[in-house]
C-alpha cells in the first residue's frame, strides 16, 4: 500500500479550509480564512520528514488542520506508532513516546495508529489501527473530487479521520466545522458551498431545528449527507429526505473498537435481519444470548492490532469483536438500543437511554430529547428527560403530560420518565453527541 503522502501527491487545488481565529487587536475577534493546496501541504510534511530525527512514537495534536493534516501525512509509514491526542490528554502506552527518536532514512514502518474513544459513556482508552484499516471503507474515484466535505468531527476522533481520509485521497476539499457552534458552521457551509456532509444525528437535529434549510431558504446543494456516532432515528430520516431530496441520505454504523462495520441506505433505522446470517460489506454480525452485537472484519483478524488492543477490547475465539451495543429484533430489522454499559439501573431494571430518546423523537412534540439517570435512594436510579419541543401553531398546553402519555404506549412501566423537562435546548459535547457520562444529582 502507498503511503498516504504518495497517494495524496498526485492532487492539486484547495485540500483544506479553515480559520486562523487569529485576533488583530484585543477587541477584534475577526477570523481570517486560510485555504491550503494539495502543493503547499505535500510540500509542507515533505519538509517536515526532511529534517531527519522523525519520532519513532509519535503523538499528534489538534491546533490548527493545516499543521495537523501536514504532520499526519509526514509521520504515516515512517513512524511506528501515531497517537492522536484529544484535547483532554490521555496517558500513552508507549512511555518513551515523546521522546525516541529515528532517522528518516530508516526503512518505512507500518504505523499504528492510536486514536482514543469518546468516553461518552465510560473512561477513554486508546485502540489501535492500521492505515488500511482506517482506509478499507473509503470510497476512491474521480467523482468524489469535486465533493466539498464539511469536517464536523475532530479530525483526531475516528468519525473525523474517516471524512479527512475520504476528502484527501479522492483529492477534495474538507472545510473545517469543528471549533465553532451550530450557527457558524451553518455560516461556513453556506460561504464554503459545501455539499457533503457528516455529523451526529444530534447536530443533525441542531441543524434542522436553526430553520437555514427551510424550503423557504434554499441555501444549500446537499449531494451527500452521512450519520453516525449515535442511534438515528426514522423521524430525523424522513425530515432529511424531505429537506433534500436529490441528495444521497446514509447511516453509518463505526465505532474506534471496531472500525467501519455497514452502512444504511435504505432510508430506515437500524439493518436488515438478513446481514446477521449474510454478513455485509465483508464484515460478519452476529447477535449474542445478551442481545449485544457482535462484528468481524479483516482488521479484527489482525494479530498485531488484536494485541495492541486486547486490554480494551473483547474479541471471542472467533474473531468478533464486542460493539458493546444492545440491540432488538423486530420482524425482518435490528434496531439499536443503546451501549451496554450505559444502561440506567431502576430497580435492577435496565434502561437505555437512547431507547427512550427515540420514543420520545417519535412524538411531533419533540424535536430533541436527552435522557439520563437521577439518583434514588429507594431504586438506585430514575429516570428522566429533557425535550426541546418543536415550533408549532398548534402548542400543546400540557406537553409533558401528552410525553408520558406517548410514553406509557411504547415503553415499559421502568423505562417511562418520572419526570419531562422542557427546556429550549440540548447542550452537545465536543464529540457532537450528547453527553451522558454525567448524571443528575439526588433531590
Amino acid at each position: 500500500m502507498l503511503s498516504l503522502l504518495e497517494q495524496v501527491s498526485k492532487f492539486t487545488g484547495i485540500a483544506l479550509v479553515h480559520n486562523t481565529r487569529a485576533k488583530i487587536s484585543v477587541n477584534d475577534n475577526a477570523q481570517a480564512i486560510q485555504y491550503t493546496t494539495y502543493e503547499t501541504l505535500i510540500a509542507k510534511a515533505k519538509a517536515l520528514r526532511a529534517k531527519g530525527n522523525l519520532p519513532c512514537h509519535a503523538v499528534l495534536s489538534f491546533k490548527d488542520l493545516t499543521t495537523f493534516v501536514a504532520h499526519l501525512l509526514a509521520y504515516e509509514s515512517i513512524v511506528e506508532n501515531l497517537y492522536l491526542q484529544p484535547e483532554t490528554a490521555l496517558a500513552l502506552t508507549h512511555e518513551s513516546s515523546t521522546n525516541t527518536t529515528v532517522s528518516t532514512q530508516k526503512k518505512s514502518a507500518a504505523t499504528v495508529w492510536h486514536l482514543a474513544t469518546s468516553g461518552t459513556t465510560g473512561t477513554p482508552k486508546w485502540i489501535g489501527h492500521t492505515s488500511a484499516s482506517l482506509c478499507r471503507a473509503i470510497k476512491l474515484g474521480q467523482q468524489h473530487q469535486q465533493t466539498r466535505w464539511a469536517l464536523c468531527y475532530q479530525p483526531f476522533r475516528y468519525a473525523g479521520l474517516q471524512v479527512l481520509l475520504q476528502s484527501l485521497l479522492n483529492g477534495a476539499t474538507l472545510v473545517d466545522c469543528t471549533a465553532t457552534d451550530t450557527a457558524e458552521k451553518l455560516d461556513i457551509i453556506k460561504r464554503e458551498k459545501v455539499n457533503a456532509i457528516s455529523a451526529t444525528p444530534t447536530l443533525w437535529r441542531q441543524f434542522l431545528l436553526s430553520g437555514a434549510f427551510s424550503n423557504s431558504q434554499p441555501l444549500f446543494t446537499i449531494d451527500k449527507i452521512t450519520l453516525g456516532g449515535e442511534i438515528t432515528d426514522a423521524p430525523l430520516l424522513a425530515q432529511l429526505a424531505s429537506q433534500f431530496p436529490n441528495a444521497k441520505i446514509m447511516h453509518v454504523y463505526a465505532s474506534t473498537e471496531a472500525g467501519v462495520g455497514f452502512a444504511v441506505t435504505d432510508s430506515q433505522p437500524g439493518f436488515p435481519k438478513q446481514w446477521l446470517t449474510a454478513g455485509v460489506n465483508g464484515n460478519s454480525l452476529k447477535v449474542d444470548s445478551e442481545n449485544v452485537l457482535w462484528i468481524k472484519t479483516d482488521a479484527s483478524k489482525n494479530t498485531e492490532l488484536a494485541k495492541v488492543n486486547s486490554t480494551f477490547v473483547e474479541v471471542d475465539s472467533q474473531g468478533y469483536v464486542n460493539t458493546n451495543d444492545v440491540v432488538m429484533i423486530e420482524d425482518n430489522r435490528v434496531y439499536f438500543k443503546g451501549r451496554a454499559n450505559g444502561a440506567i439501573n431502576v430497580g435492577g431494571q435496565k434502561v437505555h437511554p437512547e431507547h427512550v430518546e427515540q420514543v420520545l423523537l417519535q412524538s411531533p412534540l419533540v424535536s430533541q430529547a436527552r435522557v439520563y439517570a437521577k439518583q434514588s435512594s429507594i431504586m438506585g436510579q430514575l429516570v428522566v428527560a429533557d425535550v426541546v419541543l418543536c415550533a408549532s401553531k398548534d402548542t400543546e398546553t400540557k406537553p409533558a403530560i401528552a410525553l408520558l402519555l406517548h410514553c406509557k404506549k411504547h415503553l415499559d412501566r421502568f423505562e417511562i420518565p418520572t419526570k419531562i423537562n422542557v427546556t429550549d435546548s440540548i447542550a452537545i459535547n465536543a464529540t457532537g453527541k450528547i453527553g451522558r457520562a454525567q448524571q443528575a444529582s439526588t433531590e
